[in-house]
């Protein structure tokens, strides 16, 4: 395992990323993720670094990694988290569709799982499960400061989804009750990530 390159955050160039990302989001009706979401939030660390916010355990960012192999197959869209409390938020980016979370199948009332979500979700149970096979080697500890380290899953997919109440519904509870490992899984939409990286840059960095 690499170290995670440290990196304090800047808010003023994180409002300019900022600013960056509501440009794609208007210019792109959909977003593919290896055409245009890995390649803008490796080049935007401050926005990046700032995506942790999703854990609040995580008090002040100081580390980051765009790509991060866990081991052989295992890469991590992106890791942020805090050297200092030892907490980490693990992201996997996916693409930004209308459909990316619930599919229509034939004639059913009720779309099913899509393929996009179902396999962001399985990506993290590997992650997940990957780190705590590697807890106790000295690479761990080398890498996360602490045999302790605990980490978050965030899933960040779909775009302009206009999702149904029943769907966020279930979409929802899910997150709300299902866990790997005690370990928590959220997921963001690429439209509501715009909207609460502008409120934590007005909220904590007045920017």
């Amino acid at each position: 395992m690499k170290n995670l390159q440290p990196h304090l955050l800047d808010p003023i160039k994180c409002r300019t990323e900022w600013n960056d990302y509501r440009a794609l989001l208007a210019a792109k009706p959909t977003l593919s993720e290896q055409k245009d979401v890995l390649p803008f939030f490796k080049k935007s660390k401050d926005l990046s670094l700032l995506i942790c916010s999703y854990f609040p355990n995580i008090k002040t960012p100081d580390r980051f990694a765009h790509e991060y192999e866990l081991d052989g197959d295992f890469v991590a869209d992106l890791v942020v988290g805090d050297s200092k409390v030892h907490h980490y938020l693990l992201v996997e980016f996916e693409n930004g569709a209308t459909d990316s979370v619930f599919k229509q199948k034939g004639k059913k009332a009720t779309p099913d799982w899509a393929p996009r979500f179902e396999g962001a979700y399985s990506q993290l149970i590997d992650w997940l499960w990957k780190l705590e096979d590697k807890r106790s080697t000295a690479d761990f500890v080398n890498t996360f400061g602490s045999r302790r380290a605990t980490f978050q899953g965030l899933i960040v997919i779909g775009k302009d989804m206009n999702l149904s109440q029943q769907e966020k519904d279930r979409l929802k509870w899910r997150m709300d009750r299902t866990m790997i490992d005690s370990n928590a899984v959220s997921m963001v939409s690429f439209d509501d990530l715009a909207g609460d990286l502008d409120h934590w840059l007005k909220a904590y960095h007045n920017v």
